[in-house]
């Protein structure tokens, strides 16, 4: 095959679900003879959804009738149902031990389930296989079901079906340049003009009682979320101060050498921008309402908003990288005095 390659060409996903479904619409609309077979001569895997009265979803090697595939290996099959499972729950197995982790709800082993409910599942779970995520998620927003919405979200960040990747291959590139161009315009609406958008910092500190502290630096270049340019502090300040804690992080940080930011963000109010003392565009977004605060103004963007949705995953990795640290810390003083 290496020696039979002229070029290649890729596409750009938001997931590795969405990566693995593009692949399987893209091996069933081209046919590649290198996809199709592999070298022991197995066929392909799909995934069904048998007619039982609590249908549940199967891995084998039947194309007709399938829901999804062809998938290269039932590992890749079975892998994308795991995922699925934690935002629409199926029945597999009695007596059933995923009952009691929320992984099969409503449950047919409980008397009291009804096929209604449990059917209403396994719809959703067809329409996630066919990559028709924006329809669940609009569906289990209208019913309120925000829980579920919840974990689809943390599991797709921004839903995508295959087709839409088909139908325009550079659409990650497309959004990430749309975050950007949106958040700039949004922050000049505030009075802070911005020449580029190359480097975001933003910053979170953890605590407990102001003990192990910790704080967090993570960077979006040229809106892509790029893990590699991480920074963890740990903080000297005494006392629970996030304000104080926000101010050593900052200084520390800007006397290295790492490339300049163009935004900084930090994580808070007004309160939180009370300590900036340098040149560097600084803004502050509160947890909740979700307010963008600027040193002369402040604006609320729809949750929808692009820009405002990259601060979001900025924010969240801040927080979860800043914990990470601050939870070592802990474990190390609880190890000490036990």
């Amino acid at each position: 095959m290496v020696s039979q390659i002229t070029s290649l060409e890729y596409i750009e996903v938001g997931s590795e679900i969405e990566a693995l479904l593009l692949e399987s619409k893209l091996i069933k609309k081209f046919k590649p003879q290198y996809n199709l077979i592999s070298k022991d001569d197995k066929s392909p895997y799909y995934i069904h959804i048998t007619k039982d009265k609590f249908p549940k979803p199967v891995v084998n090697h039947i194309a007709i009738g399938s829901i999804a595939g062809p998938f290269l290996t039932g590992f890749i099959a079975r892998q994308i149902l795991k995922s699925f499972r934690k935002v629409t729950p199926y029945h597999s197995e009695s007596p059933c031990f995923y009952r009691h982790l929320g992984l099969c709800s409503p449950c047919p082993d409980d008397p009291n389930t009804s096929v209604k409910d449990y059917l209403k599942n396994i719809s959703k779970l067809k329409q996630l296989l066919r990559g028709q995520f924006k329809q669940v998620m609009s569906a289990v927003v209208k019913s309120q079901d925000f829980e579920t919405a919840a974990a689809l979200r943390n599991l797709l960040y921004q839903p995508t079906s295959p087709e839409e990747y088909v139908t325009n291959p550079n659409l990650q590139s497309d959004r990430r340049q749309e975050s950007l161009v949106s958040l700039k315009e949004a922050l000049e609406r505030c009075g802070l003009s911005i020449e580029r958008l190359h480097r975001i910092e933003m910053y979170d500190v953890a605590n407990l009682s102001g003990t192990s502290a910790t704080a967090a630096m993570t960077v979006a270049t040229d809106g892509e979320i790029t893990s590699a340019n991480y920074r963890h502090f740990t903080i000297h300040s005494q006392g629970p101060n996030d304000v104080a804690m926000l101010k050593e992080t900052l200084t520390r940080r800007l006397k290295t050498a790492w490339p300049r930011p163009d935004l900084i963000v930090l994580d808070g109010g007004t309160s939180q921008l009370s300590i900036v003392t340098w040149d560097i565009p600084t803004i502050s977004l509160a947890k909740r309402e979700e307010i963008i605060y600027t040193p002369a103004s402040s604006i609320k963007l729809p949750r929808s908003h692009p820009g405002l949705q990259l601060l979001q995953r900025l924010r969240d990795e801040a927080h979860r990288f800043s914990r990470r640290l601050h939870h070592k810390h802990r474990s190390v003083i609880i190890k000490t005095h036990a």
